[in-house]
């Protein structure tokens, strides 16, 4: 337990946020091998087997008693820790689209901590209550370099005709499962992927920007601070699929 509690003190606990629906829990093995890869990179014991993660969820989204929801895991002395997590997508915002507030605090390419999901997210939840403060849904944040990172809570995605960019994960951000998805997805769809190193001066002319993470699926961004994205067919498109539907969608 003290060593849990020191953990927790750091911000150093593993968690995964799975979304489920009728058709069940999305990507769960995938969520799974990402929680076990958190903990040994943290060089924490994880004795925790795929069957008993899948039935402990699976019993906890049919106690929820919802159609669709997410749930929070956290995994301690054997012991599963599950919390279903409040959406905050609707038909409204998805109607209006995500705006995008330029975070002050810069993210650090060298921190290992930027590349696992762990309950260090201090930082997120500060300047995405600024952004909201001054009018924005959340917060985008560069990396030391200036480069593009990822939204607080959502990795980041631009169109420009049949090109699509996605910052490069050596600026600093998490790898995201949907996408990860989204990029096999469009690349068989024909269109050229490009992990890059974005500035804020190179996303000025994109047609369309969206964010992906597993509860909002992929979500039209309408605009970044003062750049505004006109277009969303790509994004709607991709929403059409079963593994990226969710029920906010027009």
């Amino acid at each position: 337990m003290e060593e849990f509690f020191r953990s927790y003190s750091f911000g150093l606990i593993p968690f995964e946020t799975v979304y489920f629906d009728k058709k069940g829990v999305h990507f769960l093995f995938e969520h799974f091998k990402r929680f076990k890869r958190a903990f040994w990179i943290l060089g924490v014991e994880f004795d925790l087997e795929f069957e008993k993660f899948k039935e402990a969820i699976e019993r906890y989204m049919v106690f929820c008693g919802r159609d669709y929801g997410g749930i929070r895991v956290l995994y301690f002395d054997g012991n599963l820790i599950l919390k279903q997590k409040e959406i905050r997508y609707s038909r409204a915002l998805f109607q209006k689209g995500f705006e995008l507030k330029i975070a002050r605090t810069r993210k650090d390419k060298a921190n290992i901590l930027n590349y696992i999901k762990t309950t260090n997210i201090g930082v997120n939840l500060i300047e995405e209550k600024s952004a909201k403060k001054k009018g924005f849904d959340s917060c985008l944040f560069l990396n030391q370099d200036g480069f593009i990172c990822e939204a607080a809570f959502a990795n980041i995605f631009f169109r420009k005709n049949n090109v699509i960019y996605t910052p490069h994960i050596l600026c600093g951000l998490l790898p995201g499962i949907v996408r990860k998805h989204v990029i096999r997805v469009s690349e068989k769809l024909g269109y050229i992927v490009r992990k890059a190193f974005l500035k804020v001066d190179d996303i000025k002319d994109m047609d369309e920007c969206f964010i992906t993470s597993s509860i909002a699926g992929i979500f039209p961004v309408l605009r970044i601070e003062d750049i505004e994205f006109k277009q969303r067919g790509f994004a709607e498109y991709l929403l059409s699929m079963d593994k990226f539907n969710r029920p906010w969608v027009c």
